[in-house]
């Protein structure tokens, strides 16, 4: 899912006031935690990772993020978790939280399937 896919599905599902540079910052946001908590953290064989991502409004809207297919919903449910808290809608940002906790902990599972842990000594966590 690019960039530009995440705001569009998110706009389309749950219409919004939102400015896109906060989107693109909440999306940022997300990539950074992907990154620190799951990348960094574990081994990646025969992988090229650059680095930590950051998105704002001059980012190229094709830009990949870093959730693929299956996984790719947390965008929508990240930015929703977002627009219900700003909106104060509280009934639906506990709805919209749990089904992002859900989509974190369903791509958190398969990537630690797919990648072993990183031995202590050699992680390399940005603080």
């Amino acid at each position: 899912m690019t960039l530009e896919q995440a705001i569009f599905l998110a706009d389309e599902l749950k219409p919004n006031q939102i400015e896109r540079a906060r989107k693109i910052e909440w999306l940022s946001r997300l990539d950074q935690q992907i990154y620190c908590d799951l990348i960094q953290t574990h081994e990646r064989e025969n992988e090229a990772v650059g680095e930590m991502p950051e998105y704002t409004q001059e980012t190229p809207p094709d830009t990949q993020l870093l959730a693929r297919a299956p996984y790719d919903e947390i965008y929508r449910f990240c930015l929703e978790t977002h627009i219900d808290l700003v909106n104060q809608e509280y009934g639906k940002y506990n709805n919209s939280a749990a089904l992002f906790a859900d989509a974190w902990g369903r791509l958190a599972r398969a990537y630690h399937r797919e990648h072993r842990p990183d031995a202590p000594g050699n992680r390399h966590l940005i603080f």
